[in-house]
């Protein structure tokens, strides 16, 4: 006989279960037209190219009658609709911009009116509050008359409560507008870049006694300005005597870092969780839990009734400032509670795409915006990352399928309980971080190694934290008993947050730097002297065969922490040496990772690599009047000029230099050197022939300089500008001895 039944399988079978195909129509354009708003950033001569492209596709797209040419037709519109968007935004300058005004709008006299056009971030700097925001500008008083203007600069209000500043409030100012600082050494932020995306090509600092508001601004900004207040003063309720605790209760609740402490925040950096500070999913999530969890208490249908929270939820994305992360997280919500509301399938990564072309179609420049790539990025990889690799962690915890549930013992669902529970924690951290790693490598040159596994504990603390400021601030406006209880249980779990944070930050390879694509295409054989604009002349970065070794002017605390960002732009993980004068002694100090401090002891002479030697000496320095002997570093290598590094010279020297760098550029000329003379205020070239003292030949400005030596000649690089090349000519026979003499003898004159 026949058996039609199905065959038994431990996993039933669902005729309505979908297709394991992800059901997502608008991922694959929400991602073309993010590329082509990336190509378009680039150059605004695009826009007619890629009108012209959307013309001749369209009509492809149109005639086409096969479902692939219309696809790759559809989506090849949607690319160069990117790329016109973003040009056109890019290169567009009205007729009154301010790009377009004439040299005297950077003099101190002029006055600017307009509006605020974003929530104020006030910050503590150098003990005095002060605030920034975003200002749009209407018109200009500038040679005695007003013109019209348009355009946003970035107002900068010191010295003044930054409080007073609301979003919607029309201001006067007065002062002069300041270009965006330029980078003055690789792996610092370009602020010109960064201020173009949010469209701002000026600076406007000012006191407050420069600014005449002209209104109290908006409903909504006075609100928000409202807003902050109460909760501030809600949240320090009964710990007021532990402001680090309230700064970061304010910067995870709402966003407002401007009173943590710079150490702390480059705790969180290092452990890899600065990310509890960005207003996100997980803030609007623990919004949306403490609301439907009163409606719950209430009785109330939240699928009905979940509607009734978007304004909160938007309300509170303005309180935290507006930011990608937190809009992206509202947007998302607000879609969410409406599908509830109509009874709709919600598919979150067709949610992802959704918000991200409507982010792109509003503002194509965002798409350079370092807090979008990062908010998308790492949604990106919990959405598709996350669930598999939570599938595959908790798979040694899970039973076997074919016992029924009812009979596992109470210790095999324990198993599956915390090992499922920590493998969901795991893969989430995992995945964040590998959606996070290709923008932390490409604009921070830095990855947190401990941060995956620091993030188990660190994320339950944060949600924690969240979900007690919350209900702290819900409570609270009804019995202010309720906040200060609440408070003092958030201050507790601040505390182990930041003992956790710093335990983490501190261990040994906590984070690696990783180095900038640009750095690994420029590497070079040569031998390489880079002087950091830390200020110009208070260290040396000497490269050769691989190694790094440091030449310190300054104190060595301050000089590491300002070279930071230089070796985390080429990926220097480990300093071969540290060199360093005291009086006429050199000292040293061994390999060892960066950021260590071992001591410094005197030496006679090194051979770190292969064909470099690095030896003390003394030189004859001429200045206007005599030639003074002076201790110097003598740098040698194999088949290269040789170079004599001098720090601090003497007080006569002119222009006077914290150092320099002197060669013999040409055999022939032995008596004659060329010289770099390095300080704060910039780098230039001078020859010198004893006994008279350098004559300047050529400025370098006042960026980093690279010095890079060839066999046969020399190149001086200043950062990002034109390289100047000197012939030069390598020692014959013991070279260098010959050369520097290795006592002050004879050398007076």
């Amino acid at each position: 006989m026949r058996d039609n039944r199905p065959p038994l399988s431990p996993i039933p079978q669902c005729p309505n279960r979908p297709t394991p195909a992800i059901r997502a129509p608008l991922f694959l354009p929400a991602l073309t037209f993010a590329g082509g708003c990336t190509w378009g950033f680039g150059s605004p001569a695009l826009f007619w190219p890629a009108l012209a492209m959307v013309f001749l596709l369209g009509v492809l797209w149109l005639r086409s009658r096969r479902e692939t040419g219309s696809l790759l037709s559809f989506l090849g519109i949607v690319l160069f609709l990117g790329v016109g968007s973003a040009a056109f935004h890019k290169g567009w300058r009205p007729a009154d911009d301010l790009r377009r005004l004439p040299r005297s709008k950077f003099q101190p006299d002029c006055r600017w009116e307009g509006t605020i056009q974003s929530v104020p971030l006030e910050k503590e700097r150098e003990g005095s509050p002060a605030a920034t925001a975003i200002l749009g500008i209407r018109r200009a008083w500038l040679s005695g008359a007003w013109r019209p203007a348009s355009g946003r600069v970035l107002l900068e209000v010191r010295s003044g409560p930054g409080a007073r500043i609301v979003l919607g409030q029309r201001l006067s100012v007065r002062g002069g507008l300041r270009r965006p600082g330029a980078p003055r050494n690789p792996g610092e932020p370009d602020w010109r870049e960064i201020l173009s995306v949010h469209r701002i090509a000026y600076r406007l600092p000012a006191s407050w006694r420069d600014i005449v508001p002209l209104d109290t601004g908006s409903w909504t900004g006075r609100s928000i300005a409202a807003a902050r207040r109460w909760a501030r003063r809600l949240l320090q309720a009964g710990i007021e005597s532990d402001p680090q605790a309230v700064a970061l209760l304010s910067g995870m609740i709402y966003g407002q870092t401007g009173g943590l402490p710079a150490k702390t925040e480059e705790e969180f950096r290092l452990a890899g969780a600065y990310h509890v500070f960005a207003v996100s999913g997980q803030n609007v999530t623990a919004v949306l839990a403490v609301g439907l969890a009163l409606y719950e208490a209430g009785r109330i249908s939240r699928w009905r009734w979940g509607c009734a929270l978007l304004p909160v939820v938007a309300f509170y994305a303005l309180l935290s400032g507006g930011s990608a992360s937190a809009a992206r997280a509202a947007f998302l919500s607000a879609l969410v509670l409406v599908a509830w509301l109509v009874r709709r399938p919600i598919r979150l990564l067709n949610l992802w795409a959704a918000a991200l072309l409507l982010f792109l179609g509003l503002d194509p420049l965002s798409v350079r915006d370092v807090s979008l790539q990062l908010s998308f990025g790492v949604v990106l990889a919990l959405l598709l990352l996350g669930p598999p690799l939570a599938a595959w962690m908790s798979a040694p915890f899970r039973p076997d399928p074919f016992i029924p549930r009812t009979l596992l013992p109470r210790r095999a669902r324990l198993i599956e309980a915390l090992g499922g529970g920590a493998a969901l924690l795991l893969a989430s951290s995992l995945a964040a971080s590998m959606g996070a790693l290709p923008f932390e490598i490409l604009h921070f040159h830095f990855v947190s190694l401990i941060g995956p596994f620091a993030n188990l504990l660190i994320v339950p603390l944060a949600e924690l934290i969240m979900t007690v400021g919350v209900l702290s601030l819900s409570l609270g406006s009804l019995c202010p008993l309720f906040a200060v209880l609440l408070n003092n249980a958030n201050w507790l779990f601040a505390h182990l947050l930041l003992a956790t944070v710093s335990f983490a930050s501190h261990l040994p390879a906590a984070g690696i730097a990783a180095p900038d694509p640009r750095a690994l295409l420029s590497r070079s054989s040569a031998l390489q002297l880079f002087f950091p604009a830390i200020p110009l002349g208070s260290a040396c970065l000497i490269r050769s065969e691989g190694k790094v070794f440091l030449v310190c002017e300054s104190q060595r605390s301050v000089c590491l922490a300002r070279v930071e960002p230089i070796r985390r732009f080429y990926g220097w993980n480990w300093l071969d040496g540290e060199l360093r004068q005291e009086g006429e002694t050199w000292l040293a100090a061994p390999r060892r990772p960066w950021g260590t401090d071992p001591p410094l002891a005197p030496f006679e002479q090194l051979h770190p690599t292969g064909s470099l030697r690095l030896e003390p000496g003394f030189d004859s320095y001429p200045t206007r009047y005599w030639v003074t002997p002076r201790p110097v570093l003598l740098i040698a290598a194999t088949g290269y000029p040789v170079l004599v590094l001098g720090v601090s010279p003497s007080r006569g020297e002119i222009p006077p230099a914290m150092m320099d760098l002197s060669l013999t550029p040409r055999a022939d000329r032995p008596a004659q050197r060329l010289r770099l003379i390095l300080r704060p205020d910039g780098a230039w070239l001078a020859e010198d022939g004893s006994p008279h003292p350098p004559v300047i030949v050529r400025s370098l400005g006042n960026s980093a300089v690279e010095v890079r030596l060839y066999p046969r000649h020399v190149a001086f690089r200043p950062y990002r500008g034109r390289p100047v090349f000197y012939p030069a000519a390598a020692p014959q026979g013991d070279g260098a001895a010959n050369q520097i003499p290795s006592s002050p003898e004879g050398v007076v004159q």
